[in-house]
């Protein structure tokens, strides 16, 4: 063999292993540290409440997901804190990830997580994801807000209130999604504290009116099970701050920077 046969093999050998371990390198990069560490596997259906994002700013949005196996009994995690990954990217593809990195979902907040994700472009839409125990979530779509000083364009904004899980179904999302606004409004009674009642459409979980916070995490998560609501949650930013159950005596105030559709950790017991 020539000496530049020689060469020419070798640049090959070393470009197909640059690409092995570049490849191997992203493959690690999306196995939580629970799975790196070939600990305790999680249970599966971790991602069953979805995605959402909210307090969308010029340069960042706060995304959200809850990992919860069995989201009606407490949520089903085992009493650990868990490695979420998340990304975001310019397409809905993942081909032009913009940013990317990892979280801690607490057992203390049931084990949500709340990535404000910083450093992005003004009226942008972006897509994001999370992983965790080698499971996927759905993708999410969301965008940013315009920028202040912006002149022109449009926004299109969509509004909603007072959802009763025992009064029917929430098909109203499924035209909103099909009306494909920019970011929702939600402007109080997301959830309702009544007792299941028999003659309901279909009947509140739990045998009573929630009281203690394992309970209105169970009824926050009841109703983001709708599979509509979920898919509205996943596809626009948004869901107002005011008051989003029936009694305000029971729900204490949100923080600026977490996202509505988070209420069910840290600020909201849903």
């Amino acid at each position: 063999m020539t000496g530049a046969a020689q060469q020419s093999d070798r640049r090959r050998f070393l470009t197909a292993g640059a690409a092995v371990l570049g490849a191997a390198a992203s493959a690690q990069l999306w196995l939580p540290g629970t799975a790196r560490a070939a600990g305790n596997p999680l249970p599966d259906g971790l991602f069953t409440l979805g995605v959402a994002s909210g307090d969308p700013l010029p340069d960042g949005v706060v995304l959200w997901t809850r990992l919860a196996p069995d989201p009606l009994n407490g949520g089903g995690m085992p009493d650990a804190i868990v490695t979420v990954e998340w990304e975001l990217a310019e397409d809905e593809r993942f081909r032009r990830t913009v940013r990317r990195g990892t979280a801690q979902a607490r057992p203390e907040f049931g084990h949500s997580v709340h990535v404000d994700v910083r450093g992005l472009r003004p009226d942008r839409r972006y897509w994001y994801r999370f992983r965790a125990g080698g499971q996927l979530s759905p993708s999410g779509r969301t965008r940013t807000a315009p920028h202040p000083h912006q002149r022109g364009g449009s926004l299109r904004v969509a509004l909603a209130s007072c959802q009763n899980w025992q009064h029917g179904y929430f098909t109203p999302y499924a035209d909103m999604l099909v009306q494909d606004p920019d970011i929702v409004l939600f402007v109080g009674d997301y959830i309702y504290e009544s007792a299941p009642s028999a003659t309901a459409v279909r009947r509140h979980e739990g045998t009573g009116e929630p009281y203690t916070l394992t309970e209105y995490r169970n009824r926050y998560a009841q109703y983001r099970t709708d599979p509509d609501l979920a898919a509205m949650h996943a596809n626009a930013p948004g869901w107002s701050p005011s008051t989003t159950t029936r009694s305000t005596t029971t729900t204490p105030a949100r923080s600026r920077r977490t996202p509505a559709s988070s209420r069910t950790t840290r600020s909201r017991p849903g």
